[in-house]
């Protein structure tokens, strides 16, 4: 009985043998799909953020040239108010006082 046991044993040593490479190679292929994938998707992700931060930046620009626009359309309205002014013969009158 002890030689059939030895027997049993020694094959179910080859079995688990065998399983466990067989796990092995399948877990090595999951993890190196999925290094493929997570590095793809880290792909996107980067393509997506720098696209987000393009658009941001362009909006923080377009935000800042409308309000230099402003300030300066505002600038030029009074010069062109104070030609027109002058032109007519008026003078500016700085600090003038009222009794």
């Amino acid at each position: 009985m002890s030689i059939i046991n030895a027997i049993e044993d020694l094959f179910k040593s080859f079995y688990e043998l065998i399983v466990s490479v067989f796990s092995t190679i399948y877990h090595l292929l999951l993890t190196f799909v999925n290094a493929i994938i997570s590095f793809f998707n880290g792909i996107i992700n980067v393509v997506v953020d720098v696209f987000s931060g393009a658009a941001e930046i362009v909006g923080g620009t377009a935000k800042f040239l409308l309000g230099n626009f402003v300030v300066i359309g505002l600038i030029a309205a009074g010069g062109y108010a104070y030609l027109r002014y002058t032109e007519q013969g008026r003078r500016v009158a700085a600090g003038k006082k009222t009794a």
